[in-house]
């Protein structure tokens, strides 16, 4: 589940040297395009790692329209946590049939890169990532929605629905396919009858970073950053919260015990109140997403496995009256 094992939702854009260059000339046209590399790590828009005469930049050229959401969160941002700084963005798509942008290059690890070497989650990482977390989702709107280059709801697209009626549709189609029918009963069941806690994840829409897993967390320079926003949104707070602490088999998740969570409540808190149930309200909003990951062809049994153990998880009410006594 997530960007480590999901197939790429766009085609790389292959482009050379002299492309490169002609894109980077109204940056600044006193830079000479030395070598450059494609960053395969992504699963959506391509990004170039590009050497020059005066350092390394971040190309990244966007297939789809999410360029305006993520140029207008990292202008947003920028003073209020570490994010790439934005040098230039073409929007305009006149010259070329994508929008792309050259950003500060980021020399470091992400901290999924980080945690498979060290194999240990320091708390004061978790307590950062916290708070930093909560400052993105100081942004507040009426409802939940996609944005556009100001950083609004946008005007062209509707309105997202909440996230129980998100669950519900999703019921409805592919993803069922893949779960077994007392799992989708038993969800359908819990929304029916524990809507007070569908009630907390959707009282209040914030901007969200919209894929907030160990990938788009870089850790370089001993500072912490946040990046790819491309999917960036209005929602639930729960919903980011809920990515992060994704819960699947056999992988560094396991280092995010019990301290690793404390750290994080607790750096979220000096900056936003935060319920003491709030990890399973996470992992409750996350269901949405994890029936997202659902809806392709030929989802590998393991994948569907994770979701589902995910699904039983989240609305066991053992779980629930756990987290009411916890903290």
């Amino acid at each position: 589940m997530g960007r480590e094992s999901m197939h790429r939702i766009h085609d790389f854009i292959i482009t050379d040297k002299a492309e490169i260059a002609s894109m980077f000339r109204p940056f600044d046209s006193s830079l000479t395009i030395l070598d450059f590399s494609l960053m395969k790590e992504s699963m959506s828009n391509t990004g170039y790692a590009v050497t020059t005469n005066a350092g390394k930049y971040f190309l990244k050229l966007y297939s789809n329209t999410t360029d305006k959401p993520e140029t207008a969160a990292l202008t947003y941002l920028k003073n209020k946590i570490n994010v790439p700084a934005l040098f230039f963005y073409d929007g305009s798509r006149r010259r070329r049939a994508f929008a792309y942008t050259v950003t500060e290059f980021l020399d470091g690890d992400t901290l999924l890169q980080y945690l498979r070497k060290s194999l240990k989650f320091p708390p004061e990482l978790s307590y950062e990532i916290g708070r930093m977390c909560a400052a993105i989702h100081e942004r507040k709107y009426m409802h939940d929605a996609l944005l556009d280059e100001k950083l609004n709801p946008s005007q062209e697209l509707s309105d997202l629905p909440p996230t129980r009626e998100k669950i519900l549709h999703l019921l409805r189609g592919k993803p069922s396919e893949y779960l077994k029918p007392d799992t989708v009963e038993k969800l359908c069941a819990f929304i029916k009858e524990k809507p007070e806690f569908f009630d907390r994840i959707e009282a209040e829409s914030v901007l969200c970073h919209g894929d907030f897993g160990y990938g788009n967390i870089m850790l370089c320079g001993g500072k912490i950053y946040f990046i790819d926003f491309e999917f960036a949104y209005a929602g639930s707070r729960y919903s980011d919260i809920g990515r992060f602490f994704r819960r699947k088999s056999g992988d560094v998740q396991a280092l995010a015990d019990r301290q690793v969570c404390d750290a994080f409540a607790r750096g979220y808190r000096s900056v936003s109140p935060l319920p003491s149930d709030w990890l399973m309200l996470a992992h409750l909003c996350d269901v949405s997403a994890l029936l997202c990951s659902l809806t392709y062809d030929n989802v590998p049994a393991e994948w569907a496995e994770d979701v589902e153990n995910a699904i039983l998880y989240a609305i066991h009410e053992d779980n629930w009256r756990q987290a009411a006594h916890t903290e």
